[in-house]
This record gives structure tokens, C-alpha cells and sequence, in this order.
């Protein structure tokens, strides 16, 4: 059984069940009888289906479409998750004071919402919350570390990385959602300009212009980027394609010498179903002079046990801090390390990247995009930062 049935199996089992939910919360709110619930059921189920129809649409090379199709179904998914996720917490309360009715035989009604009141009221604030979603989404956040360690010649000086990560360029990606981003990283004037994977998400409207920006981008000592999961959903031949045009090297399980003292190993996403990935990684950094400061490019923010000892530091990405509230909670579950820096071992760090563009819906909420500024400073310099 291939791992694409079983995400689409488990997609719409989660999914479809949230839609079920709202489809009998509002039933029971409005008395829906007839006409007027078959019309709402097969309006969940196009808005149930519309991501899954973008993605196929885009296939057939209908692109308008798809990207009508994405920016529906992927808005409606940000909405109803933000509405069930409140909705539950509302159940949650009304069930507290029920039960507290039975214990207390007292009537509580009045401090309860009727189904009616409680579709409405959520609706406005899920409404709010999306607004101010797509405000924080649009606003980049520059996050900055400095890393001392003696393998950073004091004669080549300081070296500034900046990070970008899972920027997911596609069908709902457009100019002026990388303004800020070119923004940013043109003000952090980077010698090293690296993207932690899924810089490509599908095929877009504005290509051209969207290469043209990241191509633009200086950077002295190089543009480097991984491939994350979504460059493989997307097609790994296009997305590498899209890459290099934008003026990145492709690390697809490679080191490159940056400068004497300093060496960069990309490695491919699991996605790439390679089954001796690991074996790569590893091979990849024992070869890695001892007295030269070893960068790891590596998507998901794993650590591997056998390559710590040959990593100075790993720049990740892939979680987004969970992007909306409160799905950090359920991310962490499967990537414990968190964001941010990391001591993996003494004087050896992770970095996780909240991410810098938005998968599915175009929202954020409480889990700002970042693009991350790592200054590699001598351990006896006095000065941080350029």
C-alpha cells in the first residue's frame, strides 16, 4: 500500500469527520430538512474534496483552475479547523455545566449558548481569527543566532547564513507574497543563502516573476537549497528544475567546501524513498574534516545518533510551529525538539526554522513566518554580528 493512499485514506477520514461534525451541528442549529440539507451536504462535500481536486486539476495542467480550486478548499480548511477546534471547547464547557446540573439539581441555562448562538458566535470569531491570520502570514520576522566555535578561522572572519525554509511556492503563491520575503533577506545581506526544503509546492502562475526575485538575491559565498517532502508530491524533476533557475545549488545528498573552514552537506527529504538515506548522511559527514565547521541541511528536524559527533550544527524546518494554534500541541507529539536553537550535544546545535510561507491554509496564527539570520563567528571574537 503506497504512503500517498494512506495519507488520502487518513486525510479524508480526519477531514471528512470534521465535516460530518458541522454538518450536524448546523442540521440540528437551523432544522435542515429536504432540499436544504442535501444542498448543504454536497457543499461540504466539494469543499471536502477541493484540495484533493486542485492537486489532480494541476496535473491535467489546468492552472486557473487549480489555483481557484486550492485557494477555496485550502481557506475552508483553515476555517473549519479553527471553528471545530473552538467549537469543541465550547461542547466541552456545555457538557462541565450539565453535569454540574445534575450534581447541584439547579437549572444553569442561562449561562449556556442554544446550538443557534453557539453557530453564529463561532462563525464571527473564526472569521476574526482568519483575518488576523492572514495578517501575521504576510509579516516576516527576522530571528537571529550567533554561534561561536573555534573551527571559524579568525583570518576568514565571520561568515552570515541566512536561513528560508518552506516558503511552498504553488498554485496559491503569487509576487507580492515574496516581496517581504525578498525584503528581509536582502536586508540581512547574507554571505551563504540556504532553503531547508519545500521551496516548491506545485506550479504557480507567476513563475518568471517569482524566479526573477529569488534569482536577484545576492549572496557571496553561495545560494544553496534541500529538497523537503513537498518537492517530491510536487515532482522532484520540476522542483529541482524551479530551484536551480532560481539560483540555488542542489544539495541532494552532497557536501560543497564554502570556504576553507567551512563545509555544507544537504541531504534529501525521506520522501525521496531512498532506503539507504541514512547510510548517505552519515557517509556524507565522517568525511567532513574534523577542524572544519560542519553545516547540515536536513529537512525534517530528526537528529541522528551516529552523525551528531559530525555536526556542528543542522538547519531544519518542516513543522512551521505547527502554523495554526493550537496544532503546535499535536506536532510536538511527533518532533519533540521544538523550533528554535537546540543544543544537541555540547557545541553542537539544531536549528528549527516556524518556517517563512504558509502550507495549505494562507494563515498563521500564534506561529509567525521567520527567515533566520546565523551568524559563524571565531570563539575568541568580540563582536557578534556583522
Amino acid at each position: 500500500m503506497s504512503r500517498w493512499f494512506i495519507f488520502i485514506a487518513l486525510f479524508l477520514s480526519v477531514y471528512g469527520t470534521a465535516h460530518l461534525y458541522l454538518l450536524i451541528k448546523i442540521r440540528r442549529a437551523f432544522y435542515l430538512t429536504g432540499v436544504h440539507y442535501v444542498l448543504l451536504f454536497a457543499i461540504l462535500v466539494f469543499l471536502l474534496l477541493a484540495p484533493i481536486n486542485a492537486h489532480l486539476v494541476e496535473g491535467e495542467g489546468h492552472q486557473w483552475a487549480a489555483v481557484a480550486l486550492a485557494w477555496i478548499g485550502f481557506v475552508w480548511l483553515g476555517f473549519i479547523f479553527l471553528f471545530v477546534c473552538q467549537s469543541l471547547v465550547v461542547d466541552g464547557y456545555h457538557l462541565i455545566v450539565r453535569a454540574a446540573q445534575q450534581v447541584f439539581a439547579t437549572d444553569w441555562t442561562a449561562i449556556m449558548l442554544s446550538k443557534r448562538q453557539c453557530i453564529n458566535l463561532l462563525t464571527l470569531s473564526t472569521c476574526a481569527i482568519m483575518i488576523y491570520g492572514a495578517f501575521e502570514a504576510y509579516h516576516i520576522e527576522t530571528e537571529r543566532v550567533t554561534i561561536r566555535s573555534p573551527k571559524i578561522s579568525a583570518a576568514s572572519g565571520p561568515v552570515r547564513i541566512v536561513q528560508i525554509s518552506d516558503l511552498h511556492i504553488g498554485p496559491l503563491f503569487f509576487p507580492a507574497r515574496l516581496a517581504p520575503v525578498i525584503k528581509a533577506v536582502r536586508a540581512a545581506k547574507p554571505d551563504i543563502l540556504v532553503s531547508t526544503g519545500d521551496l516548491v509546492d506545485g506550479r504557480g502562475l507567476h513563475p518568471q516573476a517569482l524566479l526573477a526575485d529569488l534569482e536577484s538575491l545576492p549572496a557571496p559565498l553561495g545560494k544553496f537549497a534541500i529538497t523537503g517532502n513537498h518537492e517530491f508530491y510536487a515532482g522532484i524533476s520540476m522542483a529541482s528544475d524551479f530551484t536551480r533557475k532560481a539560483g540555488f545549488t542542489m544539495l541532494r545528498n552532497q557536501s560543497v567546501t564554502v570556504r576553507k573552514d567551512l563545509v555544507i552537506t544537504g541531504v534529501d527529504d525521506p520522501a525521496s524513498h531512498d532506503p539507504d538515506l541514512k547510510t548517505k548522511e552519515r557517509d556524507l559527514l565522517k568525511a567532513v574534516p574534523q577542524n572544519r565547521f560542519s553545516l547540515l541541511l536536513k529537512h525534517r528536524p530528526r537528529i541522528d545518533a551516529q552523525s551528531v559527533a559530525h555536526i556542528d550544527l543542522q538547519l531544519s524546518g518542516h513543522t512551521h510551529k505547527g502554523q495554526i494554534f493550537p496544532f503546535d500541541l499535536l506536532v510536538r507529539l511527533r518532533y519533540p525538539l521544538g523550533y528554535g536553537l537546540r543544543s544537541i550535544a555540547p557545541d553542537r546545535y539544531l536549528y528549527n526554522s516556524r518556517g517563512t510561507g504558509t502550507w495549505g491554509p494562507p494563515i498563521r496564527v500564534l506561529a509567525p513566518p521567520e527567515i533566520t539570520i546565523i551568524d559563524l563567528v571565531p570563539a575568541d571574537s568580540r563582536t557578534d554580528a556583522k
